[in-house]
């Protein structure tokens, strides 16, 4: 469920933010439903999840109303249409949020969408959501995504190798420098970058992940090689002064992951180890602007942003949320032999050229 976008509105911030760029509140305006729909959809993961909530105005404290009372809407019916296929959408309650212990009540009801195998979700697609009550004709919630298309890494792909230079092999990342990464961009509206360690500790399966960077939209701190590409520049060291910090070597331990010169090479570049690995995830222009427009670096001069949202509903009624799509691609690299040594794994020796933090 890491693609549920859990966020819990009051009355209170509601009525603020609709009012544009006024913070005046007519407390004496006629009563409206209050719908609040949430939705990321991504083609790597076979299940999507929408989760649908109304808005409230007790008349005791609000958030002791909040505490006591699940706000999430059941008996819906959703319904997702897109690239030719319909999905539709299966009622799942009580799912626990995370923490448990947080402000709110800690139990919720989402509406499920399996996506896998052959009704995986399409890259590149226009997907439809529409959330309608069977009891109560006429009332239509909706709003679409287009899905980013798929990118690559244009820089970091296996190099040929290994006897003969038949086989493909795993280049290496100079994390110690300033480190360039250079993608295809594909529909993407914009994008940030993580990294991924995996390694053990006197056998002891561990995983480090750096990141997300800040959201960008254009070449950061770089150029790219043609219009079709973006770039995302690391500082020197950015990500090794991370892993260093994180895995805290001790001498008394036994550093490995599992990329060695025996590994980094393969027949299949499918087969080869992805123990350290870059991945950029591509936001559509939906969640991109709901990003921007939520943004805590932002504010106007009363400290109130209108509310950013893509989601339609009844005439009579206040309607929010936002229904957007990821999409990621991520390649495989080896760490320097730099790298290696200062986190000590694989009981590295010391490199000849310069290596510190």
């Amino acid at each position: 469920m890491k693609h549920i976008l859990f966020i819990t509105t009051s009355i209170l911030s509601l009525l603020a933010l609709w009012g544009g760029c006024s913070t005046e509140v007519d407390l004496n305006a006629p009563p409206k439903d209050i719908w609040v729909v949430y939705g990321v959809l991504n083609p790597l993961d076979s299940v999507q999840y929408i989760r649908i909530s109304a808005g409230y105005l007790p008349t005791e404290n609000a958030l002791d109303y909040a505490k006591a009372n699940d706000l999430s809407v059941k008996g819906l019916k959703v319904v997702l249409t897109g690239d030719g296929k319909s999905y539709e959408a299966v009622e799942t309650d009580s799912v626990a949020k995370t923490p448990e212990n947080g402000v709110f009540y800690p139990y919720t009801t989402l509406y499920k969408i399996e996506t896998k195998g052959a009704q995986a979700l399409s890259p590149g697609k226009r997907y439809d959501l529409k959330i309608t009550k069977p009891d109560k004709a006429g009332f239509e919630l909706s709003s679409y995504t287009e899905i980013p298309s798929n990118m690559a890494f244009q820089n970091i792909s296996p190099v040929p190798g290994g006897p003969g230079g038949s086989q493909r092999c795993l280049r290496r990342a100079p994390v110690e420098s300033e480190y360039k990464l250079e993608f295809t961009k594909g529909t993407g509206s914009a994008f940030e970058m993580r990294a991924y360690l995996k390694y053990q500790v006197n056998g002891e399966e561990k995983e480090l992940i750096y990141g997300p960077t800040q959201m960008f939209d254009e070449n950061y701190r770089c150029t790219s090689s043609g219009s079709s590409s973006m770039c995302y520049q690391f500082r020197e060291k950015e990500m090794l002064v991370f892993f260093y910090n994180e895995v805290d070597p001790d001498p008394r331990n036994v550093y490995t992951y599992g990329i060695n010169d025996q590994t980094r090479c393969n027949d299949n570049a499918a087969n080869l180890p992805d123990d350290f690995r870059v991945e950029v995830t591509a936001m559509d222009r939906f969640l991109a602007n709901y990003r921007r427009a939520n943004d805590p670096r932002f504010l106007d001069l009363n400290s109130v942003r209108p509310e950013y949202s893509n989601i339609t509903g009844p005439a009579d009624a206040e309607v929010i949320g936002i229904l957007g799509s990821t999409n990621a691609a991520s390649g495989s690299v080896r760490l320097s032999p730099c790298g290696e040594y200062l986190l000590m794994l694989n009981n590295a020796p010391l490199p000849s050229e310069p290596c510190s933090l």
